[in-house]
């Protein structure tokens, strides 16, 4: 199997022929062993298996994704979709902005019958009051339906951008928790409007049209052309509230009577600005017929006007207008999310999943093939060297031992020519020790082999089961498999073709198999 280049030049060929055998002999108990060690290990050693489908349907998608669940990943072709492609999203408010109360007819119909001139009615006469109640809560409907109507808009008309197709476990809560940031942004917005339009209104202390907020004392200053200011003060409410302090005191609503008797009105309050006053009213009022009844004879309105229902609102009709403000009186979402439309949106091209295999016997005979090319390749390099090697050893113990026996031999000899005269019982006793030395020779080369043979063994033997040890180990190892999943969802505003906002959230999901 070996020639003779493959042990040098300058070794003889009985040597050579000696060498060729001593190297066949290794590489075949060598390749035996590696082959052996390696068959071991890729049996043992688990296969990651990856199984691919090209273009899947919906249908089939679902059936991959019932059988393997999180394993399955599919990429989409198209990354960026609008909202609106899957989503749909409704939002329905309180009955009060739909009804005829905020309507312009009822409006006209319930101040037609008043004075033209409110200031013939008493200050704190509720009518001075009901048409900028009326004008102020059908504003504040219309604003709330615009802001919510237009936060709406933004947000479907954005972009949800992911480069892999979310399962739809994954895409319902990710959706879900986007449109309740998106619901939560818009009474937050508005309240940061309202607020700031109130604390303007407040800190400049303008004196409201209807004289209900700040008063003149004296009227002398119109023929006092050197007088540098008018004086007035601040009216004072309720609970010695005084509007020059604060902008919500309010006190109970009224309509006063010729003969200066006070009827009250459920829920409706008067205050330093008809604005705030609104703010601390309730509806109570719109969802009885007898306070409807009540409003409309001392307006003199004669038309008929269905109240409020009470089980139509998730709100009580002792519900402040305020409250009603910072919800943007939005009763609920009606929202409906689609899988299948966001399914044929990302249109996934390929979808594959990634099991693990114990043992592939075609596997196996592959693996085998590949690496027994190179195992022959590194054997037949390192065989003969290591037979060159050996027989180097072998022939320097062989001489060392050789030498030592010489050397006995002479002493023994030298003894016996000096001890000629003895008699053959002392030449005897002096001649035994020859042949027990030849005996303690011999063991001692077969103990120095025994030795060598065994710690060979136990060498190969501690080898193999730290190979197997580590391949147990590895196998543990990789029976738990950890995915990762990187997937990027991005949101992007776009209004009138221009981009104003970019939000990115990145999800990291980890899942365990056993």
């Amino acid at each position: 199997m070996f020639l003779l280049r493959d042990f040098g030049s300058d070794v003889d060929r009985t040597i050579a022929k000696y060498l060729g055998k001593l190297a066949t002999r290794l590489y075949i108990i060598l390749f035996i062993i590696g082959l052996g060690i390696l068959t071991l290990y890729t049996i043992v050693r688990p296969q990651t298996m990856t199984k691919t489908f090209d273009k899947p349907s919906f249908h089939l998608y679902n059936q991959l994704k019932q059988e393997y669940v999180d394993k399955l990943k599919c990429s989409c072709s198209v990354i960026a979709s609008k909202y609106k492609q899957f989503v749909h999203i409704e939002a329905i408010f309180h009955q009060i902005c739909t009804s005829s109360f905020t309507s312009d007819q009822w409006l006209i119909n319930i101040t037609s019958g008043l004075v033209p001139d409110l200031t013939v009615y008493e200050q704190r006469d509720y009518r001075r009051f009901l048409s900028a109640h009326l004008q102020y809560l059908q504003g504040l409907c219309q604003f709330s339906i615009l802001s919510v109507n237009n936060s709406i808009e933004q947000f479907l008309t954005s972009l949800f951008i992911t480069s892999e197709l979310l399962s739809e476990k994954d895409f319902h809560a990710r959706l879900h928790l986007l449109i309740e940031q998106s619901k939560s942004s818009a009474p937050k917005t508005s309240a940061h409007l309202l607020f700031l339009i109130r604390s303007i209104n407040h800190a400049n202390a303008m004196v409201s049209t209807y004289g209900t907020n700040f008063e003149y004392i004296s009227t002398w200053f119109w023929t006092n052309d050197y007088y540098p200011y008018i004086p007035n003060q601040a009216i004072i409410y309720d609970n010695k509230c005084s509007c020059g302090l604060y902008p919500n005191c309010t006190t109970q609503a009224n309509f006063i009577e010729s003969n200066s008797s006070i009827i009250s009105i459920k829920g409706l309050k008067m205050g330093c600005t008809p604005s705030e006053s609104l703010r601390s009213s309730t509806l109570e009022c719109f969802y009885d017929q007898s306070c409807i009844n009540l409003i409309q004879r001392y307006t003199n309105s004669t038309n008929q006007i269905i109240p409020l229902s009470m089980n139509m609102s998730r709100f009580s009709i002792d519900t402040t207008v305020a409250e009603l403000i910072n919800d943007l009186f939005v009763e609920q979402w009606a929202t409906t999310i689609n899988y299948s439309s966001y399914f044929e949106q990302c249109l996934p091209l390929l979808c594959s999943y990634t099991y693990i295999q114990q043992f592939n016997i075609l596997y196996i005979i592959t693996i085998l093939l590949g690496l027994q090319g190179g195992l022959t390749i590194v054997l037949e390099w390192i065989s003969p060297k290591l037979a060159h090697i050996i027989a180097k050893v072998h022939k320097n113990r062989k001489k060392r031992l050789n030498v030592i026996d010489q050397s006995r031999s002479l002493n023994m000899t030298t003894i016996e020519i000096d001890n000629i005269n003895v008699n053959n019982s002392v030449s005897n006793v002096e001649t035994l020790p020859t042949s027990v030395l030849s005996e303690i020779t011999l063991h001692s080369s077969r103990r120095w082999y025994f030795k060598i043979v065994l710690t060979s063994l136990m060498l190969l033997f501690i080898i193999m089961a730290l190979i197997q040890f580590s391949i147990y180990v590895a196998q543990l190892g990789k029976n738990e498999v950890i995915v990762t999943t990187f997937s990027t969802t991005m949101t992007v505003s776009i209004i009138n073709n221009t981009t104003i906002a970019s939000t990115t959230t990145t999800t990291i999901t980890i899942t365990t198999t056993h």
